[in-house]
């Protein structure tokens, strides 16, 4: 079929009305597997990873198309998470933060 981007274009627009997309995922795949199974230095390989992405982006523009849901207006909450408070916690002295590091420390409870 396609041996790289440009021929798989032109199959698509000719065969994607008369094959499914099973049949298209199957050759998707079939590119896929011949993909994996050539070196990358062998001079097909561009042109079929061409092709591989045309299919690929063929199928995940089908996909959503297909399960694209009707648009509903979202409302966002963005009310805090936790009741604020007019207080701040109370700030400890540098000897109160050493000392709690120490104990942190020794403890290894980060």
């Amino acid at each position: 079929m396609a041996t790289n981007g440009e021929s798989a274009r032109r199959w698509l627009e000719e065969n994607q009305d008369k094959v499914s997309l099973e049949r298209i995922r199957q050759i998707r795949d079939n590119l896929s597997n011949k993909l994996q199974a050539l070196d990358e230095s062998d001079g097909t390989y561009p042109g079929l990873l061409e092709a591989l992405d045309v299919m690929d982006n063929h199928l995940l523009q089908e996909k959503g198309e297909a399960t694209a849901p009707e648009s509903e207006p979202v409302s966002l909450d963005l009310s805090p998470l936790i009741p604020q408070s007019d207080h701040q916690a109370p700030q400890l002295s540098e000897q109160e933060k050493k000392l709690k590091f120490q104990q942190l420390l020794k403890t290894g409870k980060f």
